[in-house]
């Protein structure tokens, strides 16, 4: 009678966590980043397989194509992963019930009931085992019930995560200087802006805003899109938030394009970085991001300089300085943790192309 007792009730827990934890990552729109969250078994898996990848990638050097491929590949094979695993959680949970309450001709064992409880799930129906008391029947509708809910619930993810993937990867094939190398910020906002125009870098930030706060939105509901990487190996969505943030901070010291749309990227962006190292020890890349007075002034008057060159009208040099460095300083160690932590490439490549400028004609 215990044995009975105490078979139901571990079979209950298993069912309830896993459901919930089923729910909550397909679901659920809002991510919880309390401690206890992390200890649902999704996401203990996630952590866990992501560590042995990324174990494996660590290994293999940078310029090797099979590295970004290896951690391309873990996102897809984690959902096929955490399928896997809610099902056999329900289907062990409810083999588990259906011994301890009996009432199904045909098992006569824990074994035996957890092969019922998987033809129950799947709603395959061989008959070699029949419910013969109200209980084992009304349960096993429940289970084929589970069973159909689980299916549906991952067919109808796929759509959605696929469709925030390919929103989230369609504009960063925009980012783009026209010169076939690694794109520096102040190489792509010379190039959004080749006449010095502060009105054209507004337009190309209010338009990185909302991808901004769109990506911000549906990885913060489904994590797992942090996982799936860009298909070219020398891209990828964390290095580009970083570029285009470090090219608002640069725009912020422009005339007539400071606390323009720049500004309100920079906002989602840093609400973005903070989202995603939510209790993180970022302290190690806070000392590493620190500069040096001396270090500080170099950058920055090479920078004031070369925007100047370019056309731009800007502020105030220590203005520049003391601004520039307090904003970057609110997301460069995010920004770094996380490409470390993702190995993520530092650099981001525009898509190949043979297509070159026309050459301006010369003027007397």
């Amino acid at each position: 009678m215990i044995a009975n007792i105490v078979l139901v009730v571990v079979g209950a827990v298993l069912v309830l966590v896993a459901f919930t934890d089923l729910v909550n990552t397909l679901v659920t729109t809002s991510s919880s980043t309390s401690r206890f969250a992390d200890r649902w078994p999704s996401r203990v898996v996630a952590k866990i397989g992501f560590r042995l990848v990324r174990a494996m990638a660590e290994r293999i050097p940078q310029d090797r194509p099979i590295r970004e491929r290896l951690l391309a590949t873990y996102g897809p094979f984690l959902l096929l992963v955490l399928l896997t695993l809610w099902v056999s959680l329900q289907v062990v949970g409810f083999g588990m019930i259906w011994a301890g309450v009996g009432g199904v001709k045909g098992v006569d064992s824990v074994l035996s009931s957890i092969y019922y409880s998987g033809v129950s799930f799947f709603t395959i129906g061989f008959g070699d085992a029949v419910p013969v008391e109200f209980v084992s029947r009304f349960g096993v509708l429940v289970e084929g019930f589970a069973g159909v809910v689980t299916t549906a619930l991952v067919i109808g993810y796929l759509p959605t995560l696929y469709g925030a993937y390919s929103d989230r990867e369609q504009i960063l094939m925009t980012i783009d200087d026209g010169s076939g190398d690694r794109i520096t910020p102040t190489s792509l906002m010379k190039a959004w802006a080749p006449d010095g125009d502060p009105a054209k870098l507004d337009a190309r930030f209010a338009e990185w805003e909302r991808w901004a706060a769109a990506v911000a939105e549906t990885h913060g509901s489904a994590p797992m899109l942090r996982l799936f990487r860009s298909h070219d190996r020398r891209q990828n969505w964390i290095t580009a938030l970083g570029l285009l943030s470090d090219v608002a901070v640069q725009s912020q010291m422009v005339v007539g394009a400071s606390n323009g749309s720049s500004y309100w990227f920079l906002r989602r962006a840093e609400t973005l970085f903070r989202q995603m190292t939510v209790r993180a020890d970022l302290g190690p890349w806070r000392a590493e991001t620190r500069l040096t007075p001396v270090e500080r002034d170099l950058m920055f008057r090479e920078l004031y300089d070369e925007l100047e060159q370019h056309g731009f009208e800007l502020l105030p040099y220590d203005l520049c300085v003391e601004e520039g460095t307090k904003l970057r300083a609110m997301y460069a160690p995010s920004m770094e943790f996380l490409i470390d932590t993702m190995l993520c490439p530092r650099g981001f490549w525009a898509p190949q192309s043979m297509v070159q400028p026309m050459p301006s004609p010369d003027r007397p």
